[in-house]
């Protein structure tokens, strides 16, 4: 008797510590490691918005282990999280911090809005612009008046070259939700098609849309100071950059613009310390390859090469580790290509360019790319196919007609080539200097 009332207690014992320990797995597997606010760097910190995002990033973590079952929470960390990658330029702690918050989302609520279009957002930040249109073309169908879904389409289809698509989603945006996000990229859309003085109307009806000062807003200015210099207009770029400085103080691209100004203006010293203020703020990618060219102009070459290998460096493991994982790291194809193109490394500068023309062929941007970087090879052959498909969009960036006339004409087309170099020098009389020396050669 004794002994079946102890088997009896035995088996009720296993069962309940078998319940437990399953009841203990479930919830660690339905939980999250909650990831942390990064401290900004010393420059970053003194912003005015630092505080408030603190505050608030507290809060809502408070939240989530008080409701873990309530999503929006994570969500709005999310948001708070996206909107600090930006700001910071951590992108990939961010991203990798959003997209665990979103799937956590996403495995209770499959069709949660919010969290797929944050997912499409941080695909776009990690360039993997395939994912994204195809995850939003999924919830374009059942979600038709959503401006946000098409601003995803529209981005995603510019860069992969799929520029009718983009337009039509572009205009769905715009007609549903007329603001500074839909109005940016009507300005993008009207740059590539050559259409300089629309794009710049559109980007000032995007900075009048916008909060002064807030982040969106001042990066909308930089649009605009872009168009300006790229229409020789150097004095109203400068009143640009200095306004954004006024509305947000310490802007890392505001102070890189006031670099490109002081580089036209041949103030070579002035224009390297733009940047390095810039890169003390912000370690963005761009600001090292503009520090790059201008160590290279300054002929200080060792340190040129110093700063060139330690962005390649940093660029490159991202990178490795976006191909090899989905969820981590970000593609830098482009950026490597330009930035071997710079030392005139033009193996390594052939080898990302087709990387990223295998991820996106129909880009004008990344055809040029791969033309250049044939080009400087002296692989002539390769030219003709990339150029047309290059040229089809009517873009007229200057330094892109020059390097497009400088193809043209070594491939024979002599008159076309002469054309678009002119033409690339009317619009921009300082062009890069690198360019000038191949142009004067020719």
């Amino acid at each position: 008797m004794k002994k079946g009332i102890y088997r009896y207690t035995y088996l009720v014992l296993i069962i309940s510590c078998s319940s437990f320990a399953f009841y203990i797995y479930n919830k660690g597997k339905n939980t999250v490691q909650l990831p942390q606010l990064k401290d900004r760097n010393a420059e970053l910190s003194l912003a005015a918005d630092w505080p408030i995002v603190q505050k608030t990033t507290a809060q809502l973590l408070t939240e989530i282990k008080k409701k873990p079952g309530q999503n929006k929470f994570y969500l709005a960390l999310a948001k708070e999280y996206l909107q600090e990658g930006r700001v910071s330029g951590n992108f990939s702690y961010y991203n990798e911090a959003c997209l665990e918050l979103i799937d956590h989302v996403l495995k209770k609520e499959p069709k949660n809005l919010d969290a797929l279009c944050l997912k499409g957002t941080v695909l776009m930040s990690q360039h993997r612009f395939e994912e994204c249109k195809q995850l939003m073309e999924g919830v374009a169908l059942e979600n038709s008046y959503n401006a946000y879904v098409f601003g995803l389409l529209t981005d995603a289809n510019l860069e992969l070259g799929n520029y009718s698509e983009a337009i039509l989603m572009a205009d769905k945006m715009v007609g549903l939700r007329p603001d500074l996000r839909s109005y940016s990229r009507i300005s993008y859309l009207r740059e590539l098609h050559g259409d300089v003085p629309g794009a710049i109307e559109a980007i000032q009806l995007a900075i009048t849309a916008g909060y002064p000062g807030g982040e969106e807003t001042e990066w909308a200015r930089m649009v605009l100071a872009h168009l300006y210099e790229n229409s020789g207009d150097l004095v109203r770029a400068e009143e640009q950059y200095r306004m954004a400085l006024e509305e947000r103080p310490n802007y890392p691209f505001a102070l890189s613009g006031l670099g490109k100004i002081a580089k036209a203006n041949g103030i070579l010293n002035q224009a390297i310390q733009y940047q390095l203020d810039a890169i003390k703020i912000m370690a963005d990618a761009s600001f090292f390859e503009e520090l790059v060219e201008l160590y290279g102009l300054n002929q200080q070459l060792d340190t040129m090469n110093e700063y060139a290998q330690l962005t390649i460096n940093s660029l490159k493991k991202d990178n490795d580790i976006a191909y090899k994982d989905q969820k981590m790291g970000h593609f830098s194809d482009r950026e490597l290509a330009k930035l071997y193109l710079s030392i005139k490394d033009f193996k390594n500068a052939l080898e990302y360019s087709k990387r990223d023309y295998e991820r996106r062929p129909m880009n004008i941007e990344s055809c040029e790319l791969l033309a250049w970087s044939y080009y400087n090879l002296g692989q002539l052959s390769e030219l003709k196919p990339l150029i047309e498909k290059a040229m089809r969009t009517n873009y007229k960036n200057p330094e892109f007609l020059a390097r497009i006339g400088i193809m043209q004409k070594a491939i024979g087309n002599q008159s076309l080539g002469l054309e678009l170099i002119k033409s690339a020098f009317a619009k921009k009389p300082y062009l890069d200097t690198e360019l000038e020396a191949v142009i004067w050669m020719l």
